[in-house]
């Protein structure tokens, strides 16, 4: 059974391994800053981005956030259009951690 303190490690190191994101336009990619790592109330590691396309009424069809080694630790295909007058998307994913028995 993992112990309080083994989740708290998971945690962080999730917290330290994050760092950038990217997303899609058609078939082009654009890089996304991460602009915040948090732990949620349930535990949950939710790290959040802005995606803002300089131009509205693109749609996104896929988000990718990255670890410091430059590898994808997950992603998300959506369709999500920017509308007139739009500046961004607030977009985020969660990371959470369970122990089953097997």
């Amino acid at each position: 059974m993992i112990d309080p303190y083994g989740f708290a490690d998971l945690r962080n190191y999730i917290k330290r391994r994050l760092s950038h994101a990217r997303y899609r336009v058609g078939s082009t990619y654009y890089d996304a800053q991460i602009n915040d790592i948090s732990v949620q109330g349930d535990k949950t590691v939710r790290a959040v981005l802005d995606i803002s396309p300089a131009v509205t009424g693109v749609t996104v069809n896929r988000v990718e956030i990255y670890n410091t080694d430059n590898q994808l630790w997950a992603h998300q295909d959506c369709r999500i259009t920017i509308a007139e007058g739009q500046t961004s998307i607030l977009f985020w994913f969660d990371f959470t951690i369970e122990e089953k028995e097997v």
